[in-house]
């Protein structure tokens, strides 16, 4: 780096030369400089050997939220339909209807349009993963299952639109929708639907 004088490298492309000179020491310096900090910055901060209070403050103030959440959600309870109330949904046309509309904004991106199963599992078979009983489907739609993805519902939706789509995924049971997902769960007996009125 000490020599600084202009040295043209021998090649020639059109009359064009090009110079092979060193770069300056102050720049070589910043280089090195940044890799060392950024080193030292991701052993220190990355690695958690630096303080980061910030972070713990926002940890608290996640804490204590939450708690506030779960406290809400306790004192008050979505009460849950009878299953007479939600079979009788499920032979229903105009609950199905207006379920189909919901099923399509909420649940058919990881269940498929026809139920039949994307990302989440199919809701057109025997076999469930957390109940397969009417009022098994509304918990599940209330509570979800965050660990695999689901949101609970139970507070974006009315308690009625939530008791219709149970209603809607029972009336679906044994569809047999095309391209369904395989079976996933433990096999239930789907509960009898009560007589269409006519």
């Amino acid at each position: 780096m000490a020599d600084s004088k202009d040295r043209l490298l021998d090649h020639d492309a059109d009359g064009i030369r090009e110079y092979d000179n060193a770069a300056p020491g102050w720049l070589m310096w910043m280089l090195y400089g940044a890799m060392i900090f950024s080193v030292l910055y991701v052993a220190w901060y990355a690695l958690s050997f630096g303080d980061d209070d910030y972070g713990i403050e926002l940890s608290g103030e996640q804490v204590v939220e939450k708690a506030k959440v779960q406290q809400f959600v306790a004192d008050h309870p979505i009460p849950t339909p009878t299953a007479e109330a939600l079979l009788a949904g499920a032979v229903d046309p105009v609950v199905l209807e207006r379920a189909a509309a919901r099923f399509a904004k909420t649940c058919s991106p990881c269940h498929g349009a026809n139920a039949q199963g994307l990302i989440g599992p199919n809701l057109t078979d025997d076999r469930w993963l957390h109940g397969g009983k009417v009022t098994d489907i509304f918990g599940t739609i209330v509570k979800g299952v965050p660990a695999k993805g689901m949101p609970p519902w139970g507070r974006a939706l009315k308690p009625d639109e939530i008791a219709s789509l149970a209603s809607f995924i029972r009336s679906l049971q044994g569809s047999n929708p095309a391209g369904a997902k395989p079976p996933e769960g433990d096999p239930a007996v789907p509960e009898p639907l009560p007589a269409r009125s006519m």
